[in-house]
């Protein structure tokens, strides 16, 4: 993989793996999801709990990810689940978020596929085989 890669851009939707880190026990993958407009609205909302854990009204939705290394295929658990959004009265709403993901292999393939999608925002389902560079599977 050489730079971030474009998984898929919709109506006012971006997805982008914009790095992959090998480690001796596993693969950090770091995303970044752009919304605006309307999906932007409905990414605050699904993430109020983030930004207002008192709101007893919130649900939780996010970013859901699934990989595949070699023959282990799971969901992708987020850490670093924080976004960043611009208000209403300053432009159409926009809201951002760059998490992290962990896999607990390191694929002897030399590729990882990649199943991310937002559905409560409107991120349809994509699906994504990733080569790796052989430095990013010895580092």
């Amino acid at each position: 993989m050489h730079g971030p890669l474009l998984l898929t851009a919709e109506d006012d939707l971006t997805l982008e793996l914009f790095e992959v880190v090998a480690f001796a026990d596993g693969l950090q993958l770091r995303m970044a999801l752009t919304a605006t407009g309307r999906p932007a609205e409905l990414a605050q909302y699904e993430t109020r709990s983030l930004s207002d854990p008192g709101d007893p009204s919130t649900r939780w939705s996010y970013l859901s990810v699934r990989a595949r290394v070699d023959d282990i295929e799971g969901e992708a658990d987020p850490y670093h689940p924080a976004a960043a959004s611009k208000p209403c009265g300053s432009g159409p709403p926009e809201y951002r978020t760059e998490p992290h993901y962990w896999l607990d292999a390191i694929p002897a393939s030399g590729f990882i596929s990649v199943t991310a999608g937002w559905p409560r925002i409107g991120l349809g389902s994509t699906t994504t085989t990733i080569g790796l560079e052989s430095s990013t599977r010895t580092s």
